[in-house]
């Protein structure tokens, strides 16, 4: 299953659009894309009056690679122990039973995208949205344009597909796939790849035998994202508007985080430097006494409901 998972990563999408693969067949067939749901996966409000830091102040570990770029970000979960459930909970997002994110977040960085608006920056997530009950889950794209100082952005680029919310500016990829409904205890079975190039951004995921992708129709125009990823966050987390994915007692999950510059020169893994607004109930304990060698240069932590230890992070070089 990794060696096929490789492979689909090698063997890109034939264009915009939306796909699917079916194990062990490594052809891209194309499905029909669906509209993205109407949610906001904001930075942190903690951020919001202060994102002229280099990486902020939000509670995650991230993989750093500056000065060299991304191209593709894969992150999975090696080892969950203990989770047979999750609960979305807050004010403004999809709250309920199974309800939780995967975002796979980009840092801040200049864009074109801002256009004549002062103090602006672009930020890009790759966001699994799995809502509570059965309805299907989603795959997508969702862009911003966020304030660098101040509480907020004087508006957005005219005739750009932006809309307004306030803290910034923020516009949904126009499609996206539409998946089964993936119960939180099939975690580990789950790895999201998002890319990042000048002829269209791509989101992928990976559950079990299957394997969904989008590329984006409108190329990399939006924010340029391909020219600046510098770093990434991925975790799971609550499911919009900055909830929090509440797990039961119990749960332990090891998250890792790839990262192709096209060197093996491993990242670095700074301590609150997460982008997004959304959270979980776990904490961070002592990273892996072995971390494995995988293919890109990667980030490995583990978080747990007993928080009982020193928290760490596992870097390690790219095989």
């Amino acid at each position: 299953m990794d060696s096929w998972h490789r492979s689909l990563a090698q063997n890109r999408l034939p264009g915009a659009g939306c796909f699917k693969a079916t194990y062990p067949s490594t052809g891209w067939n194309r499905i029909a894309c669906s509209t993205p749901p109407r949610l906001w996966y904001p930075v942190p409000s903690s951020r919001r009056p202060t994102l002229a830091q280099a990486v902020g102040d939000g509670l995650d570990f991230t993989a750093n690679t500056n000065p060299n770029l991304i191209s593709t970000a894969i992150g999975a979960f090696p080892k969950v122990k203990g989770v047979t459930s999750v609960d979305s909970e807050g004010c403004c997002g999809e709250q309920g039973l199974n309800s939780y994110t995967l975002q796979l977040n980009s840092y801040f960085f200049p864009t074109s995208a801002c256009g004549n608006i002062q103090n602006c920056a672009g930020w890009e997530q790759f966001v699994f949205e799995n809502p509570p009950g059965s309805s299907q889950a989603s795959l997508f794209i969702q862009d911003w344009l966020v304030p660098t100082e101040g509480s907020g952005l004087s508006g957005c680029p005219p005739n750009e597909g932006w809309e307004y919310v306030g803290i910034g500016c923020v516009q949904n990829s126009p499609y996206g796939v539409n998946i089964p409904n993936v119960s939180i205890t099939d975690l580990n079975q789950l790895i999201e790849t998002g890319t990042a190039a000048s002829t269209g951004d791509s989101i992928y995921l990976s559950v079990a035998g299957a394997e969904y992708g989008m590329q984006n129709v409108q190329s990399d125009g939006i924010t340029d994202l391909a020219a600046h990823w510098e770093g990434s966050e991925f975790n799971v987390i609550g499911n919009a508007g900055g909830d929090v994915a509440d797990f039961n007692t119990g749960s332990k999950i090891t998250v890792s985080l790839q990262t192709d510059t096209g060197l093996k020169t491993k990242p670095t893994c700074p301590a609150d430097t997460g982008t997004t607004g959304e959270s979980n109930n776990l904490g961070f304990v002592k990273a892996p006494k072995k971390a494995a060698k995988l293919e890109y240069p990667s980030i490995q932590f583990t978080m747990s409901s007993k928080s009982n230890s020193k928290a760490s992070c596992d870097t390690v070089e790219g095989a």
